[in-house]
C-alpha cells in the first residue's frame, strides 16, 4: 500500500463513528502510530495496548491460550479489546450515544535474531460490537525484514479496521 492509499484509509476511518481499543504484540506497531499521527485519532481510539509478556497476553485473552501467534490468539485479544471498549464507553456520557465499538488485534511471530525455525506470521483480528468477528493471516517469504514485515502487518490492520469502520 502506498503512502497516500494508507492515508486515505485511516482518514476513512477516523471519519467513521467507529470506536476501538486496539492491542498489537510483535507486529502491527506502525498501524498504532498511523492511526495517532493522522489528525483524528482521538475520535477513533478509545485505548491502545502492547501486551508484549506473557501474563498480560493471557489477562488481555482471559485464558492461557497457546499458540500465542494464531488466529484463535488474536481473536481472544481482540474481544478482550471489545469489552474493554465497552466498558470505557459505559462509564463515558460518550457511552450513551450508541457508538459502534470494536476490539482490534495483532499478534505476531516477525524476524528475530537468532532466526526462528517456523514461518514469519501476523494474526489479526477484529471483533465488533455487533457480533462480527473478522480474522486474517499475513505471511511472509524468508527474505523479508522486520520492518517490513511490520508495515505489511499494520497495512493489513488498517484494511481490516476500514472493513469493521464500514459495516
Amino acid at each position: 500500500m502506498n503512502a497516500d492509499d494508507r492515508l486515505a484509509i485511516i482518514r476513512a476511518i477516523h471519519d467513521s463513528p467507529l470506536r476501538i481499543v486496539l492491542a498489537v504484540t510483535g507486529g502491527g506497531m506502525l498501524a498504532l502510530s498511523d492511526l495517532l499521527t493522522t489528525p483524528g485519532g482521538s475520535r477513533t481510539v478509545l485505548e491502545a495496548t502492547v501486551p508484549y509478556s506473557v501474563a498480560s497476553l493471557y489477562e488481555l485473552m482471559g485464558a492461557e491460550l497457546e499458540p500465542h501467534v494464531s488466529d484463535a490468539a488474536a481473536l481472544a485479544m481482540a474481544e478482550g479489546c471489545l469489552s474493554r471498549a465497552q466498558h470505557l464507553l459505559a462509564a463515558s456520557a460518550t457511552g450513551r450515544q450508541q457508538l459502534p465499538l470494536a476490539g482490534v488485534a495483532c499478534t505476531a511471530a516477525l524476524a528475530t535474531d537468532p532466526p526462528r525455525r517456523g514461518t514469519d506470521r501476523a494474526h489479526i483480528a477484529a471483533v465488533c460490537g455487533d457480533g462480527a468477528r473478522i480474522a486474517r493471516q499475513v505471511t511472509f517469504n524468508t527474505n523479508d525484514d522486520r520492518v517490513g514485515q511490520d508495515r505489511r502487518t499494520s497495512d493489513a490492520l488498517l484494511g481490516l479496521l476500514a472493513e469493521a469502520a464500514a459495516r
